[in-house]
Order: structure tokens, then C-alpha cells, then sequence
């Protein structure tokens, strides 16, 4: 990167500005950032979370802990129809929870309610019942591209729809929730449902999208079982390698040291081509995670892949695929985030939709159906759901990004989001340093 003559008098001057300033210190951690709903709890929320497991747990339950409560009672209402609750109840206190942390964010959860909802009684088994509703449910369809599919400064489009009635009305409330974890592991954005921590649809901080698939779905309730909503969130944040490449591999390596509750594909989506899907069966033999399949260049020149609820190997389109991705491929003129969303755009239960720039350099589309129609598209940048400025991606906007910033000062070119180009105009200068102090406090 080529840089001017940094101005030192300058620097301290902005430093003692910064000083000066009032910095927008939280009660907890977390906050809403959009939110509408209807006087049934129908709708979206927008919302960000930050700093230990337990914190986000805590801080996820205070802002949200009404709709918690009545997703927690919905689903036990409508598993009990089958008389079976306490039978779920008892895989879940017998199942492999990973990261560990995601037990952290239980208790945080189950403290929260117990002080603002007590008579509920709600417990961590209640919750993780909910949380792995998707492993008896959801059938998918997802597709990815880059190469010569996409055009500057895009570098990978990836689209996930996920398909299933609304079993309940708490599943009409959809929630994309930006966590920045401060144990130093990946951000990510997860979009769900009120205080579900596992993942269906979710985005990392290097532009992988994970999400769960519906295949072969047998179910194998014994002790020591993996669900595959769990693999999908240990997934989401267990590789933070610089290099994405290594990624998928190391992924795939970890998940065949556990046994699986649900069969099922499920996207390790890496961008630029440097993700797979990976394959489950709880019934076999050996590692229950048994294929990893990558791009593969006999299919639209190795730059797509695309994943429905049937097998392939790569080399052909799944039998199952209905939605035109041949045809769309075909053309091999550069796509755009608004094709590659309206390829799969069918009246989903979600939608999440990816065009990814660089590392914490994204866009983010998300929608959900409710009662009557849909959500509004929701249309984020990464820096929007994490706070303009934080450039280490811990969720605040502090005196460490402002150092960060003010180090590469004066850049003219190549610069990145994480050197300081908050404006992505390729350098680093008075706009971006405007933006981040303009943002410092938040999240902190």
C-alpha cells in the first residue's frame, strides 16, 4: 500500500478530541437496531449482541425475553400434540452442545428470565429444544458463485432460501442478529428466530455462509448425538485461520470426531470457491460426517455450486434442483446480488443472501414471511450491524480500532476495511476517520 506523510500534530489533536468525547456506554450487551412488529410479535428485529457467551445470553433475553417466552411455549405446545415434549426434553440433556460457550449463553438466557419472567420456569433444556427445531424440519435450496460470475468489487454471491410451512406464530418473528463474541472467535450474523443461538442461516466474518439442508433426515436419539442446527453454529466460528482456503477442510476434519442426531447436507459456503457441502448419516458405520464435496469444474467451470435436498457429486444438477440455476449459469455474464436473490426468491420461510468484498467487507439481504405477505427485504452492510469502525471485529468501536486507523493513515491505495477504508474508496483518510469517531462508543 502506497501512503502520504503522516502529520503528527495532527494525530494528537484528534487524540485529544477523542478524549474529550463522551463515549455511548450500554447497560448491557446488546441492542436493537430495527425493529417492527405487530401486536402478535409478527415481524423482524434487527439486533446486536457483544462480549462473553453468558453477556450475549443475558443481554439477548432482556431485549427480547417476551418473544423467548412465547417461542419457548409454542414449540412445546406443538410438539406435546404428539405427546412427545419431554421425550425431546431428554435428547437434548443427553446431546453434544459446541462450542462450549453455547452453554454459557444458555444460562445467561435462563438467568435473565428468571429474574424478568419467573413464573414461566423456563430451563436450558427448554431452550435448546427450541433451538433444534430445524433438525426435524426444513427442506432448502441455496446457490454460490464467483469467478467470472461476478463482477468488481463483488468477488462472491451466495443465496440461501430455507423451505417449511410456519408450524408456529412465533416462527412469523424474524430476527437477523449481528454477535461480535469476545473470546476472540469470528463474528457472525445469524438469522432465526427470538433467543435461538443455533443456526440455520448464518454469515460469518470471512463471507461463509452455513446453513442446514434436508437430506435422508433420519433421526438417531441416542446419547452423545450432535444436532445438526448445533453443527451448522459449531461450524459458523470454529475456523479463524487468515487463510479461508484451510477452512472447509478443518471444518470437515472437526465435525468427524462427533456423531450426528440428523441426516442431513449442510453448506460450508467459503467465498471465492474455497467452500463445500458437507454430508451426515447418523446410521453409518464410520464418521457420520462422511463427504466433503467441492466445487467441480465439469459444473459451470468450478465458479457455482448449488445445493437442494438431493445428492450430487458436483458433476450434475441434482435431480430435485427447480429453480433454474442451469439457465442462470448458463449466461455467463457477471450477476448481480439482486438476480442471484431473485433466482431463489419463491415465498420462503427466510432468505439470506450474501455479496461479499472482502473480510468484514459484506452486504447482507434477509427477509421472512409473516401472517399475510413478507417482511421488507433488510439490506445491511457488515460495518452497519457491527458499528462503522470496529475494524478488530469485538463489537466496539474503541480506542484500539481508532489506533488501528490513525497506524495506516494517509493510505492512497489498496486499502481494506480492516486497515481503516470505512468508505471503501480504496484509502485511508479524513472521511473514514470522520466515520469513526462519528461511532466511537458503540457497543462498548
Amino acid at each position: 500500500m502506497r501512503r502520504t506523510t503522516k502529520k503528527p500534530l495532527f494525530i494528537l489533536v484528534i487524540l485529544v478530541l477523542l478524549v474529550a468525547r463522551p463515549s455511548a456506554l450500554r447497560a448491557q450487551n446488546g441492542v436493537i437496531l430495527e425493529q417492527e412488529l405487530d401486536g402478535a410479535g409478527r415481524g423482524y428485529t434487527v439486533m446486536r449482541l457483544w462480549g462473553t457467551d453468558y453477556e450475549m445470553g443475558y443481554a439477548n433475553a432482556l431485549l427480547m425475553g417476551d418473544y423467548i417466552v412465547q417461542g419457548v411455549n409454542q414449540t412445546e405446545a406443538y410438539i406435546n400434540q404428539y405427546g412427545l415434549y419431554n421425550y425431546v426434553r431428554g435428547i437434548m440433556a443427553d446431546a453434544i452442545w459446541m462450542p462450549p460457550g453455547i452453554e454459557d449463553e444458555f444460562d445467561g438466557v435462563v438467568d435473565c428470565l428468571a429474574v424478568t419472567h419467573p413464573a414461566e420456569d423456563i430451563d436450558e433444556l427448554d431452550l435448546k429444544v427450541a433451538a433444534t427445531v430445524g433438525d426435524w424440519l426444513y427442506g432448502c435450496r441455496s446457490h454460490i458463485c464467483w469467478g467470472r460470475y461476478v463482477a468488481d468489487p463483488i468477488k462472491t454471491l451466495a443465496t440461501r432460501r430455507l423451505d417449511f410451512s410456519t408450524l408456529f406464530p412465533s416462527m412469523n418473528h424474524h430476527v437477523l442478529c449481528a454477535r461480535a463474541p469476545s473470546d476472540g472467535s469470528p463474528s457472525y450474523v445469524n438469522l432465526g428466530w427470538p433467543g435461538i443461538p443455533t443456526a440455520a442461516n448464518g454469515v460469518n466474518e470471512f463471507g461463509t455462509i452455513v446453513s442446514l439442508h434436508d437430506y435422508n433426515c433420519s433421526t438417531d436419539s441416542a446419547a452423545g448425538r450432535m444436532s445438526r442446527m448445533v453443527a451448522c453454529r459449531y461450524a459458523l466460528t470454529f475456523a479463524d485461520a487468515p487463510d479461508v482456503s484451510t477452512h472447509v477442510d478443518a471444518v470437515f476434519a472437526e465435525l468427524q470426531n462427533y456423531e450426528l442426531m440428523t441426516g442431513s447436507f449442510f453448506n460450508y459456503y467459503a467465498p471465492e470457491g474455497f467452500g463445500g457441502v458437507i454430508t451426515g448419516n447418523p446410521y453409518r458405520s464410520g464418521s457420520d460426517f462422511y463427504d466433503l464435496r467441492k466445487p467441480r469444474g465439469v459444473w459451470h467451470h468450478g465458479e457455482a455450486m448449488i445445493t437442494t435436498n438431493a445428492w450430487t457429486d458436483g458433476t450434475y444438477t441434482p435431480s430435485d434442483e427447480n429453480f433454474g440455476a442451469d439457465a442462470y449459469y448458463d449466461d455467463e455474464s457477471p450477476k448481480t446480488q439482486e438476480s442471484h436473490w431473485n433466482l431463489l426468491a419463491a415465498g420462503s420461510l427466510q432468505q439470506l443472501s450474501i455479496a461479499y468484498r472482502a473480510r468484514r467487507g459484506m452486504t447482507i439481504w434477509a427477509d421472512g414471511r409473516l401472517n399475510a405477505g413478507r417482511t421488507p427485504r433488510l439490506e445491511w452492510e457488515w460495518t452497519q450491524l457491527f458499528g462503522m469502525g470496529d475494524l478488530n471485529g469485538d463489537g466496539a468501536v474503541d480506542l484500539s480500532d481508532l489506533a488501528a486507523l490513525l497506524g495506516v493513515y494517509g493510505t492512497t491505495s489498496g486499502a481494506t476495511y480492516e486497515d481503516g477504508d470505512l468508505d471503501g474508496d480504496g484509502d485511508v483518510d479524513l472521511s473514514d476517520l470522520a466515520a469513526l469517531l462519528g461511532n466511537y462508543g458503540a457497543g462498548t
